[in-house]
């Protein structure tokens, strides 16, 4: 599969992007929300139709006040700063930049970054908001790659505002 292509000026965007999240992540300490923020953007990504994913709609009101979604707009703010310093990026992958950046600052791996998400203007179908119970599986993720992942929230949920009981009950138990 061929790398989408993008023009100079949005890399540099996305470049000069990455570092002010670095900063602005390491000084707000907003690492597990930010993390928080590109998983729901993206989980809602179907693998049978091939729809949802990451594409920005997570900004519009209907969608950060759902309840799965509590305490979003922290981080969706946090987001705005960005946004107003770096036009260009479309908010599908300022997200999911954001996302990156996180488990960077945390001390994780440098993850590579191909920008050129698209951004959803429309709502999405009702009842199309979370699959926790079957992220894992959607996201296509091993459980050395997921367990990492949902210890991260469940450790810092002062910080990503994500209800501990839907963590136990559904995320960290197996979905095989």
């Amino acid at each position: 599969m061929a790398l989408p292509v993008v023009d100079a000026e949005y890399l540099k965007q996305i470049d000069k992007a990455r570092r002010y999240l670095r900063a602005l992540i390491a000084q707000r300490n907003c690492a597990p929300i930010m993390l928080r923020l590109a998983w729901h953007d993206a989980g809602t990504y179907d693998c049978k139709t091939k729809t949802g994913g990451p594409n920005g709609f997570i900004r519009n009101e209907e969608e950060y006040t759902h309840g799965a979604n509590n305490g979003l707009k922290i981080a969706l703010d946090f987001c705005e700063q960005v946004k107003a310093k770096y036009p260009k990026i479309t908010y599908a992958d300022l997200y999911q930049l954001a996302g990156v950046v996180a488990v960077e600052v945390t001390g994780g791996p440098t993850i590579d970054f191909v920008p050129d998400r698209k951004i959803l203007r429309f709502p999405r179908k009702k009842g199309d908001f979370q699959m926790q119970n079957k992220a894992r599986h959607i996201l296509r993720m091993s459980s050395i790659e997921w367990v990492p992942l949902t210890r991260i929230l469940v450790h810092y949920q002062e910080r990503t505002l994500w209800e501990g009981h839907i963590l136990r009950d559904r995320i960290l138990m197996p979905v095989d």
